[in-house]
């Protein structure tokens, strides 16, 4: 069934839609002007949008929202910072606890197990050597002489026949051998000494030891010094090759088969060596695992006792033996034993923490081993992970004298403090080089005494050093060159008293020599890293050291037994000399001849001695997972909190610049009325906010503009117009400077100081008014600019600051205007018998120089004036006071003449130096322009003066060739033919005169330097 249309509707076949309520012409208009509608309500939308994103508003919604925001990143930032750093130090700090209880545990174990290998090393090295040094023995053979009753045999029965066979003698020779002082060497005694002494350390650290444990140690450790035996003959013996396959190197071309099986011999050889190494290592880390299992209990119950985290914190040390390339590090000690439960400990460590343990290893080796290294940060496993990295060593009190004389090497030489002050070298640092002479000496005995022991032993039967004269005299100059040192020392105590800061380095500079010749020589029994501060914690324990320190070298330098005395034995019962007296000799001479300290800061005594005692590396990983973690989520918190207060700051900014937008609406108004010219208007005061202060400004700045316009005016006739127009277009520039090409004029009254002292205050105004008003006049006519007024003188710029055309010639026409224009007042004040006679007569200087100088505004920000600054401005001046010296009104500079010399005619007047100035000036004098001097009748004055000019010319060209007699003529006529005296004629005439009885140099130049200003 159809539907009823309603009524009103059409239909529209094309769309389907049924439009109600409209006639059907209205409808279809509305349907066509749709898009265009739409269209324009999107434009407005678009523009509304432009202008709220362009507008203060939005902007200042912006600003403010992300300024909160920002501020609270940056604080976040920080914070977060911050808490990494705390964690940071709060881990290093746990972790240098524990790093400082396992570095003494490896010191322990270190000990026991080299204890354990110095035992074996002994066992062995008291055969060898008392094998080797049978040679040196003494022999002595014994002769028997007896007398018996001889014996014949008959029928094969023996007998004597009752002495009737007669006698016989018969001789016995008995050799006997006996020991003597080369022959000697360390006994059995001593290794069962140090033998006991290690199981009593490993019963007290570790408990209860069976024979059978204990024995098995000293298998291993056996293994390990005959492995270390064969790793040094390798060595050897690669060293050997090494040098064979460089010599064939140099002598064979490359491919030669000689030189290819050194080379083959060579690879062998590191390979023996590598695979020796490993299994060296191998036997050591065997050696050390045995050990710690037996301290490994007793040691959980200290850390637990201690409450060290071996969860957070594992520890690693390793050997420096086993720290070479191509070898992967091991650890000789890692506390995972200790809690091989936790997540740490249980993770192997991948290749990154190897590469960065070798390079610090390495980095140690090349900069020393006190370098600081960086943490190296890793992720493992999902940990966190921070590898801090740090050496250790053996010998503590050795190491510690040496690491604090290391620590002062920056202050041996001239340094500058953060605030840019000079801090002197330390005074200690002269000690060091004052000792250096006495080194030398020691280092020239050395060798001498070393020759000597060997002539003693080869000799038959051997001597002992003690009985030879040349050996107990080196030695006994050796003592003394020490003595010598030692109250060098003394003397520098006594002259520079150390602060308590300095207190310990100072004594490490007289005693790291002694204490690192104990600690090489001695053999510890336990190792408890407290043996420096026992040496310098009281002055009794202090002289126990050096009663030990002597002892040692009275036993060296006497040569009266080759191994410890009983003295020795008594003075270190703390551990064994495990020396002999020849060996520790040589470690003697090696530190007394070498320097505290040397100019390239290698091979010094600090950095031997670290180097010696350097024993490997401590590798502290920890654990940061947790803490990086908790920081990480803080952070997070705190984005999300700045993302939230920056909406509401923006919302909140938006409603508040709202307020602040329609104030500044009408503030740009009313400007926009000012930028028009319209000097009227008045700004809304109303309110004490920044607005109402900024409309307060305005109208200021409103009144100044009004003002500025009144003062401009009034400027004009005050300072040049030209100037204040150019500064009203671009005062900044005028501000900034330039350098310029101008002509500079300097004019000044003759006399003027005695004529102003007897005019009244009123005559000289009126003088000095009429005066400047008419030369200033004729300066502007010739676009000239005023630079100043100084008293009576005149200083003006041409061609600054705008361009003029021909400046030059414009000023001379100017200034020759300005001498008639003097003329013509002098003749008026004469007629109406103003001012005083001297005025009548008055006379005035100028000065023109051309070239480079520097215009602009100069002075302060609160009173400046536009000038000119220059050696071209120097000169105009100079120029103005040299006039008074030739009598002339008027003088210009060569370089003015060479612009004006074809419109105006100049008298050569003068070759100058002025004062001030190294390069000489030619000065001439301008007397009229060339158009004036065609028109000037004959007779006439300015006639009179070209032709007198001319001569004056022509007599001073033969000046300038020493001609003196007929310059003194030329000059005269000159003087005869202008009809009055000349200034210039009276003073070259009197150089001339002068000259002819004193000729000038041969180098003369013909310039005049004058003295004065």
């Amino acid at each position: 069934m159809a539907t009823a249309r309603p009524q009103g509707a059409v239909a529209d076949p094309s769309i389907g839609v049924v439009i109600q309520g409209h006639d059907a012409p209205g409808a279809w208009r509305w349907v066509a002007q749709g898009p265009r509608v739409l269209g324009r309500g999107v434009m407005s939308a678009l523009r509304w949008i432009w202008r709220v994103l362009n507008g203060i508003q939005f902007r200042l919604a912006v600003f403010t929202g992300s300024l909160i925001a920002g501020t609270i990143v940056i604080l976040s930032t920080s914070y977060v910072y911050q808490q990494t750093e705390i964690l940071r130090e709060s881990y290093e700090r746990e972790a240098a606890i524990s790093r400082n209880y396992i570095s003494s545990l490896v010191l322990e174990l270190d000990n026991i197990s080299q204890s354990l290998i110095r035992v074996e090393e002994f066992r062995l090295r008291v055969g060898e050597q008392t094998q080797a040094l049978k040679k040196y023995q003494t022999v002595t053979t014994t002769v028997t002489v007896t007398e018996k009753k001889k014996e014949t045999s008959f029928l094969g029965i023996k007998s004597n026949w009752f002495g009737l066979a007669g006698t016989e003698k018969i001789e016995e020779k008995q050799t006997k051998t006996s020991d003597n002082y080369f022959s000697t060497y360390l006994s059995s005694n001593d290794t069962q000494v140090l033998e006991k002494n290690v199981l009593l350390l490993l019963q007290q650290s570790g408990g209860a030891i069976s024979d059978r444990a204990f024995a098995a140690l000293q298998a291993q450790a056996k293994k390990l010094v005959l492995a270390n035996r064969e790793l040094d003959g390798l060595k050897e013996r690669l060293a050997e090759r090494q040098q064979r396959e460089s010599a064939v190197a140099e002598q064979k071309p490359e491919g030669d088969p000689s030189r290819m099986k050194a080379a083959a011999e060579t690879q062998a050889a590191e390979e023996r060596f590598r695979k020796q190494s490993i299994q060296a290592r191998k036997l050591r880390s065997e050696l050390d695992s045995s050990v710690i299992a037996h301290l490994l209990e007793a040691r959980k119950r200290k850390i637990q006792e201690f409450g060290l985290d071996t969860g957070r914190f594992r520890i690693q040390t390793f050997s420096a033996l086993g720290l070479r390339p191509g070898l992967t590090p091991e650890a000789a000690v890692d506390t995972r034993i200790f809690d091989p439960s936790s997540a740490l400990n249980q993770l192997d460590v991948d290749e990154s923490l190897e590469e960065s343990l070798l390079r610090a290893f390495v980095s140690i080796q090349q900069n020393g081993v006190l370098r600081d290294l960086a943490p190296v940060a890793a992720r493992i496993n999902g940990l966190e992970l921070q590898a801090l990295y740090s050496p250790y060593f053996e010998h503590p009190a050795s190491t510690e004298r040496a690491r604090l004389l290391e620590e002062k090497r920056p202050a041996l030489k001239v340094r500058v403090s953060p605030q840019g002050e000079e801090i002197q070298p330390w005074v200690w640092a002269a000690y060091a080089e004052e000792e250096k002479p006495i080194l030398d000496q020691l280092a020239k005995i050395a060798p001498v005494l070393r020759a000597r022991l060997k002539t003693l032993r080869e000799t038959n039967p051997p001597t002992p050093p003690h009985e030879d004269a040349a050996f107990r005299a080196q030695y006994e100059r050796y003592a003394k060159l020490v003595q010598q040192r030692n109250a060098l020392y003394e003397s520098y105590l006594k002259r520079y008293p150390p602060s308590e800061d300095e207190r310990l380095s100072v004594e490490a500079l007289g005693y790291l020599r002694d204490s690192a010749l104990e600690d090489q020589l001695l053999v510890r029994f336990r190792t408890d890293g407290a043996d420096y501060q026992r040496s310098v914690r009281s002055s009794e324990d202090r002289a126990t050291s050096l009663r030990r320190w002597k002892a040692l070298r009275d036993w060296i330098y006497s040569g009266q037994s080759e191994t410890p005395t009983p003295l020795l034995k008594t003075l270190f019962s703390d551990g064994l000399i495990g020396n002999s007296r020849t060996e520790a000799e040589e470690v003697l001479w090696k530190l007394d001849t070498t320097p505290l300290f040397s100019d390239s800061g290698r091979g010094d005594l600090p950095q031997f001695v670290l180097a010696q005692n350097f024993a490997g590396m401590t590798r502290t990983i920890v654990d940061r997972t947790d803490g990086l973690r908790a920081i990480q989520s803080n952070r997070d918190k705190a984005v999300e909190m700045a993302l939230l207060i920056f909406g509401a700051a923006v919302v909140l900014a938006v409603a508040i610049s709202y307020i602040a937008v329609r104030k500044i609406k009408r503030l740009i108004r009313n400007a926009e009325k000012v930028g028009q010219g319209d000097l009227d208007v008045a700004f809304p005061t109303k309110g004490a906010d920044e607005f109402g202060s900024l409309s307060r400004a305005l109208n200021r700045m409103v009144g100044g503009l009004r003002e500025r316009e009144k003062i401009k005016g009034i400027l004009g006739n005050m300072i040049d117009p030209v100037v204040v127009g150019e500064a009203m277009k671009d005062m900044a520039a005028l501000k900034r400077g330039s350098e310029l090409r101008v002509t500079a004029f300097f004019s000044d009254v003759a006399g003027f100081s005695g004529i102003s002292e007897k005019l009244s205050s009123v005559e000289l105004a009126n003088l000095l008014n009429e005066y400047l008003s008419a030369m200033t006049l004729i300066l502007k006519e010739h676009e000239g600019v005023l630079d100043k007024y100084i008293g009576d003188a005149i200083v003006g710029i041409f061609n600054a600051p705008v361009p003029v055309e021909d400046h030059s010639l414009k000023a001379v026409r100017a200034s020759l205007k300005m001498l008639r224009k003097l003329e013509e007042l002098r003749q008026l004040w004469k007629r109406e018998n103003r001012y005083m006679p001297e005025v009548h007569e008055m006379r005035i200087r100028i000065g023109l120089n051309v070239g480079l100088a520097k215009v602009g505004f100069m002075g302060t920000d609160a009173l400046a004036s536009y000038t000119m600054m220059g050696d071209t401005v120097n000169l105009a001046a100079r120029l103005e006071a040299a006039g008074k010296d030739y009598g002339v009104s008027l003088l210009i500079s060569d370089a003015v003449y060479a612009e004006v010399k074809d419109h105006v005619f100049s008298r050569k007047l003068d070759l100058v130096r002025v004062k001030g100035k190294s390069e000489p000036v030619v000065l001439y004098e301008p007397i009229a322009e060339w158009s004036e001097l065609e028109h000037a009748e004959l007779g006439s004055e300015i006639r009179k003066r070209q032709a007198a000019a001319r001569l004056y010319g022509e007599g001073l060209d033969l000046y300038l060739a020493r001609q003196w007699g007929a310059a003194v003529a030329k000059f005269k006529e000159s003087e005869e033919v202008r009809g009055t005296a000349d200034l210039a004629v009276e003073q070259l005439v009197t150089r001339c005169l002068d000259y002819q009885q004193e000729p000038p140099a041969a180098d003369w130049d013909g310039v005049y330097t004058r003295e004065h200003k």
